[in-house]
């Protein structure tokens, strides 16, 4: 086959607080951890971060609007490191009561919605100004309308809000394949995925990029669901990303392993799936997964091949 792989993993979430509601611990951070993890992503190509920085009411600046700020600036330090390595930085929203879903609790979306209004303005007002300030993430991940409750509540509002508060910087937004290892006995086929997502975008306004997570379909049809979506997004005028997931999904239901990192091969693999749909490759995610000084298992080893693949490319 082809090798149809045009383009490295350009851009990754960068950790300033707990990343998600699997990781069980976190390590805080440092200036001098931060610094080496800069070193090694602009080592990688790594261009672009996005800050993993919030939950519920704590926020890694000093917010006025969350109730457990950080009394230090981990955003602006960000920002300044991406400055120095040549980075761009994209500024997320908050998953707020969003994250009640993931504790089998309700969650309102209005809620949600305007906590995160204010706190774009806030960060717009904190951070609109820097050079390297590149857009937006909304991150109430979600696979369509009807998982994850009412995500429309969101979608038709945040994106612009956004665009009207800044309408040169772009507004991005993760969802997940509705697959059997996503959802079980209530998946779709991948045309069902596609008529959802063409129906939820003929309401949707101000959204630039959706970036699809590639291995919340099973690892023999993420091509089948990329090529289903694809016409869709180009339909609506949305660039389509793949998030590359650098951990392994089970294959006969839901659940991934997510402390360990898939092998080289595979991620060829993914990268080349997804590589005639899409415009870019994200990842999730660089600092546990494809780090050298990662402790998780199989990171060191992946970064080591794909550093020497990435050599090669780059002197193509």
């Amino acid at each position: 086959m082809k090798n149809l792989i045009n383009k490295p993993i350009r851009i990754t979430p960068f950790f300033l607080g707990k990343p998600a509601n699997e990781y069980l611990s976190f390590e805080p951070v440092t200036d001098e951890k931060i610094e080496r993890i800069f070193k090694n992503m602009n080592k990688d190509g790594i261009t672009m971060v996005l800050l993993a920085g919030g939950s519920g009411e704590t926020i890694c600046f000093p917010s006025k609007l969350l109730k457990n700020p950080s009394k230090i600036d981990w955003y602006a330090k960000a920002f300044d490191l991406a400055e120095k390595y040549g980075m761009d930085v994209v500024l997320p929203g908050v998953s707020y009561e969003y994250n009640n879903l993931f504790i089998g609790k309700e969650w309102d979306p209005n809620i949600d919605l305007e906590i995160n209004k204010k706190l774009f303005k806030e960060l717009n007002d904190r951070y609109g100004s820097r050079s390297n300030f590149w857009g937006w993430y909304i991150p109430h991940e979600a696979g369509d309308r009807t998982h994850r409750g009412d995500i429309m509540i969101l979608l038709r509002e945040l994106p612009r809000f956004l665009k009207k508060l800044t309408p040169d910087k772009k507004v991005t937004f993760s969802p997940w394949f509705t697959s059997r290892i996503t959802l079980g006995d209530e998946a779709t086929t991948p045309s069902q995925c596609a008529s959802n997502w063409d129906s939820m975008l003929n309401e949707i306004d101000g959204l630039d990029i959706c970036a699809f997570q590639d291995t919340t379909a099973p690892n023999n049809e993420i091509s089948e669901w990329f090529s289903a979506v694809a016409p869709v997004f180009k339909k609506h005028g949305i660039e389509l990303w793949s998030v590359v997931e650098l951990f392994p999904h089970f294959q006969d239901k839901p659940g991934i392993e997510l402390f360990r990192s898939i092998s080289f091969p595979f991620l060829m693999e993914k990268m080349q799936a997804a590589a005639p749909y899409v415009n870019n490759y994200a990842c999730w995610e660089y600092e546990t997964h494809l780090n050298p000084e990662s402790k998780f298992p199989g990171a060191k080893e992946l970064n080591k091949k794909y550093r020497k693949w990435l050599k090669k490319q780059n002197n193509k």
